[in-house]
This record gives structure tokens, C-alpha cells and sequence, in this order.
């Protein structure tokens, strides 16, 4: 009862990276997918940075040496992450997106044994069979056999994936002096840097409705999507531990296809169990054995504060 608050917090945080996607998809309809990933992450590193300052108030010769590190992250893991991700909601229904995603424990853990010479242990290998069957069993419809019902948008979700865990692994091999705050605040600037070239505002011929909820959503992704999930993550680390606060990132993708039903998209039994399928998977390849009360298992978690507070 005395981390009641903190779950609270964790579950809400689950509810606001889920509602990201759905909103992306709303947001295109009045925008292209780079303008509302540029107006998002105006808001985001504007908000990010002036936390920063507050906070931590770090210097600039702390910051340069690892300058070059934080573009590398600030191009590849975020820019380049976030273009596709909301490329992919043009092109697929937001749950197939939400649902990659959700294997980027995996997609990290694969990259971390060339990355960071670790081992892929017995369960990580279960794990990773049956999120991949469950992935395929939704962006296929359960058609296995018919490959041709995977989507451009699923393929550019697979590499925003990839980028993603790029971000997490390149973060913890290279970035050892940089706190959690300061790499996703400097991230996320670099990242609206070069979204800048596409920052406008939607056309005249769209209707007042269509354009207000594009605007909502895009304030919702650039604060309680980015900056609050950012908070309320990073105080449930510090409370619960990396691992147990690692447990809600798997109900990401639920929050995503419940939402997707309120919003009138047909979900059937396949999609239900595809989605149970992935996290089933998931939970299997980061479960660690538990060595004391603290969540904390004595092993780097494969989600961390800063590898998924961008998202």
C-alpha cells in the first residue's frame, strides 16, 4: 500500500503511451505525419530542456564531452525513430505499430549481444518466438501462410523498432556520465532540430473540427505522452525498481487496441490474442530470478528510464 500511489502513476503512464498511437492517428488526418512529429517534439524538448535547467543545471563542459554521442542518439533513436513510427500510423491501423513496439525489449536484447557482448539466455528465446508469432498473428489476421498482408506501415514500424533499441543499447555503451534527464532532454532537442524543416501549419482546406482534434493530440503527445510519462516513470524506478516498473510497458499495446474498439475499429479474437500472445512473450524474455524485495534483480533491465521516456 505505501508504492499504491506509484503503481497509480505507472498505470497511467501505460495509458498515455498506449493513447499516443491512437492520437497519432487522428493527428495525420489533418497534418503529415513529420508536421506532427515536429510540433510534438517542439513541445516536448521546450519542456524537456526548461526541466533540465530547473533540475539538474548542468554545464556545458559536461555536456560537450559527450556532445557527439548525444547527436548520434538525437538522429538515430529519436528523429529517425519517431519518423517512421508516425510514418507507419499512415499507412496501419495504430495497434500493429503498438504492438512492434512492445517487442523492443527483445529487439534491445538481440542487439545488445554484438553491442555489449550479453548473453541470449534460454527464456529471452521463448520469449522472443512468441512475441514474434503474436506480432505476425495480427498483421496478418491469424494468415500466417500469406505474408503479402503485412503492410508498408508494419515494415516501417519494424524499423523505427530497430531504431529504437538502437537508442537503448547505444545509450548504455556510450553514455555513462549522462543522467536519464539530460539524455532525453539533449535528445529531444537535436531531434526537433531536424524536424524543423518540416514544421508548418496544415493547409486552409481542412475542416475546423478535423484541424482542433489534430491540435489536441498533438499537445497530449508533446506533455502527458512525453514530459509527465517521463516524470512519473523515472519516480517509479526510484520507488519500485527497474524491473517491476518495467512490468507496464506491456500494457502499452492494450491500451492501444481498447482505445482502438472505443474509437470503432473492428478488433476480433485474432487481434486479442495476438496482443496476450506478445506480452506473454515479453514478460518471459525480461523475467529475471528475483533476488531481494526491491524489484531490482542485480541484472540492467532492458527498459530504462531514459530508453523509453521519447517515446
Amino acid at each position: 500500500m505505501n508504492h499504491a500511489w506509484t503503481y497509480v502513476r505507472l498505470a497511467a503512464v501505460s495509458v498515455f503511451w498506449g493513447a499516443s498511437f491512437n492520437a497519432g492517428e487522428l493527428a495525420i488526418q489533418a497534418m503529415p505525419p513529420l508536421t506532427v512529429t515536429a510540433w510534438r517534439f517542439l513541445i516536448a524538448a521546450a519542456l524537456m530542456l526548461l526541466l533540465l535547467l530547473v533540475k539538474e543545471k548542468p554545464s556545458w563542459s559536461n555536456l560537450r564531452s559527450s556532445i557527439w554521442v548525444y547527436i548520434l542518439l538525437g538522429v538515430v533513436g529519436v528523429f529517425v525513430t519517431n519518423a517512421l513510427q508516425f510514418t507507419a500510423l499512415k499507412y496501419t491501423p495504430p495497434l500493429h505499430p503498438a504492438l512492434i513496439m512492445a517487442t523492443n525489449p527483445i529487439v534491445t536484447a538481440l542487439l545488445a549481444v554484438p553491442l555489449l557482448k550479453e548473453n541470449i539466455r534460454k527464456c529471452q528465446i521463448i520469449g522472443m518466438l512468441c512475441s514474434i508469432a503474436g506480432v505476425l498473428m495480427v498483421i496478418t489476421n491469424g494468415a500466417f501462410w500469406q505474408l503479402t498482408n503485412i503492410s508498408l506501415g508494419d515494415f516501417i514500424a519494424l524499423g523505427a523498432n530497430i531504431t529504437w533499441a538502437l537508442y537503448g543499447v547505444l545509450g548504455r555503451k556510450l553514455l555513462t556520465n549522462s543522467t536519464p534527464l539530460a539524455t532525453s532532454a539533449i535528445t529531444m532537442a537535436i531531434a526537433t532540430i531536424c524536424f524543423l524543416p518540416f514544421l508548418n501549419f496544415p493547409s486552409s482546406g481542412i475542416s475546423q473540427t478535423t484541424l482542433t482534434t489534430a491540435w489536441i493530440c498533438i499537445f497530449f503527445m508533446g506533455t502527458f505522452g512525453a514530459v509527465l510519462t517521463f516524470l512519473w516513470w523515472n519516480q517509479g524506478i526510484q520507488k519500485v525498481g527497474a524491473n517491476r516498473t518495467s512490468v507496464f510497458f506491456n500494457l502499452v499495446p492494450v491500451v492501444t487496441l481498447m482505445i482502438s474498439v472505443l474509437m470503432g475499429q473492428l478488433i476480433g479474437w485474432v487481434q486479442v490474442l495476438g496482443t496476450f500472445m506478445v506480452i506473454l512473450g515479453v514478460v518471459t524474455a525480461v523475467r529475471t530470478k528475483r533476488t531481494g524485495p526491491s524489484g531490482n534483480h542485480g541484472q540492467k533491465p532492458t527498459i530504462t528510464a531514459s530508453a523509453k521516456s521519447d517515446l
